[in-house]
């Protein structure tokens, strides 16, 4: 190596620039929508007659009319099949928004724009006012106005450290889905009963868990990475 050659290798950087993207933020990113879609518009019940079937959101409702919930001798709590869809559309602004993700404004702005639709799938099929602040849906409403209220809190979420933040995404993302899935086997076989038919988990169920794989991979490299330091203001 010549004398320029050692100079030169001597004054490059230890470490990269505060402001630079973290790589890992793409696994982040690809877990969140993948287990966003799981979760809202891809079967986790499966059948040729398009009618038959069932994501998680329809499940939320469909449960409430088997015989077995109808005369109580089936406890069910609904609810937990919302909470990844909750978990996964409440975390995309606030993933997108982290300034040391760096995402640029091509990614940025179709996820923000997809939390919409996201959103809405978690309110019931057919609602109106007086439905959504009934005692039954009140909860779904609060989530729908929580997710929605995340698209404009674009100051308060850029200043989110980026560690705590991927801890909090990678927690929940394993509890809501293993409280989704247990509410699917507690219900599957009355499910099954219904359709007269045996009910496996559909590809929206295992796109949730490929979604969880990769966010525990991505926050776990974060984790590991000197730049998921807090940014000076």
């Amino acid at each position: 190596m010549s004398r320029r050659q050692a100079h030169d290798a001597s004054n490059l950087p230890t470490k990269l620039p505060s402001n630079s993207p973290i790589p890992v933020g793409w696994g982040l990113l690809a877990g969140t929508l993948l287990g966003a879609v799981g979760a809202s518009f891809a079967p986790w019940v499966s059948r040729p007659p398009a009618a038959l079937v069932l994501t998680a959101p329809d499940l939320a409702e469909f449960v409430k009319f088997l015989p077995e919930v109808r005369d109580g001798s089936l406890v069910v709590y609904r609810l937990l099949f919302l909470l990844p869809l909750f978990v996964y559309t409440a975390g995309l602004p606030m993933i997108i928004y982290a300034r040391r993700l760096a995402y640029p404004g091509w990614i940025r702005w179709p996820v923000l724009v997809l939390v919409i639709p996201l959103s809405l799938t978690l309110l019931p099929p057919v609602w109106s006012p007086g439905v959504l602040l009934s005692a039954e849906f009140r909860a779904q409403t609060v989530a729908f106005v929580f997710c929605l209220s995340l698209l404009v809190a674009t100051r308060w979420l850029g200043r989110v450290p980026l560690r705590p933040l991927t801890t909090l995404v990678a927690f929940c993302s394993v509890i809501a889905p293993a409280l989704a899935f247990w509410q699917f086997f507690v219900v599957r076989g009355a499910v099954a009963r219904a359709y007269a038919s045996p009910v496996n988990p559909g590809w929206g169920a295992w796109a949730l868990l490929v979604g969880l794989a990769l966010i525990l991979f991505g926050a776990l490299c974060v984790a590991r990475d000197r730049l998921a330091e807090p940014a000076p203001d």
